[in-house]
């Protein structure tokens, strides 16, 4: 992984896992947050609800188990829902293109961390890392695009179960 795009993948993993500001403020930078391991996930519900309040945000929260969520709701205009609609189909369409291709050197990602136009994961069984900008300035870097996942082999996308 080049240099640059090493340090852009640690730099988001520590900002999701960490939230060094808080999960209101990471509410806020991301449009959408996750209640942490270990919270209440009600006192949470109602902790995010309360400072949104206060700064005269609007958000909706929900609950799942143990864990929360919650995401800012940002109203669009109408000139703006195609745009938005668009960009948001060409992101999951590369990050799906991402997925199949790490699945064929053998490796499960685990999900993406998303940060604006970056979006990171990693392989469930070797750690692999992958990092992906979607905008105009595309940008795909990392081992799970590379190299093959040891002991585990690749997935074949044409087999439906």
């Amino acid at each position: 992984m080049l240099a640059a795009n090493e340090e852009r993948f640690w730099r988001i993993q520590r900002e999701y896992l960490q939230r060094p500001e808080g999960d209101y403020a990471e509410l806020l930078r991301r449009g959408e947050v996750s209640s942490p391991d270990g919270a209440d996930p009600e006192a949470w519900r109602a902790e995010i609800r309360r400072k949104a309040r206060q700064d005269k945000v609007s958000v909706s929260t929900s609950r799942a188990g143990d864990r929360a969520f919650a995401m800012v709701n940002k109203p669009i205009g109408r000139e703006q829902e195609l745009e938005v609609i668009a960009r948001e189909f060409r992101r999951y369409q590369a990050l799906r293109e991402l997925r199949n291709r790490s699945a064929l050197l053998g490796h499960e990602l685990v999900g993406w961390i998303r940060h604006d136009v970056e979006s990171i994961s990693l392989c469930g069984h070797c750690g692999a890392r992958l990092y992906a900008r979607t905008d105009s300035e595309r940008i795909e870097d990392g081992e799970a695009l590379t190299e093959p996942c040891p002991g585990h082999e690749p997935v074949d996308l044409t087999r439906v179960p």
